[in-house]
């Protein structure tokens, strides 16, 4: 599939999540300094909206269960979640993040 543009970087002023729906799934893009990640924003435990979550270093923390995701990877770090976050491509093109499914 083609890339998305889905924000902007200056959307990430004083912010580091922004919950976005694409072609019916929700994701989160997260900034960390001057990177990007874009990942499903619903927890695989429960279905709870991680882009509600806390942001620990490069781990979103589940406001539901405590469940910790890595941000750069979408990889568990800690339970009861057992199953990854999808990870999604993502470029920045000048102020433009883009997204492909």
């Amino acid at each position: 599939m083609p890339f998305t543009r889905v924000a902007s970087r200056s959307d990430f002023i004083g912010r580091s999540i922004k919950k976005i729906e694409l072609d019916g799934r929700s994701i989160m893009v997260v900034r960390l300094g001057e990177n990007y990640s874009a990942l499903d924003a619903t927890c695989t435990h429960e279905d709870a909206d991680l882009s509600r979550g806390i942001l620990m270093g490069r781990t979103i923390v589940c406001p539901l269960h405590l469940s910790r995701f890595n941000v750069e990877t979408g990889e568990v770090e800690n339970p009861p979640a057992t199953e990854n976050l999808q990870k999604y491509e993502l470029k920045v093109e000048g102020d433009d993040i883009l997204v492909e499914l």
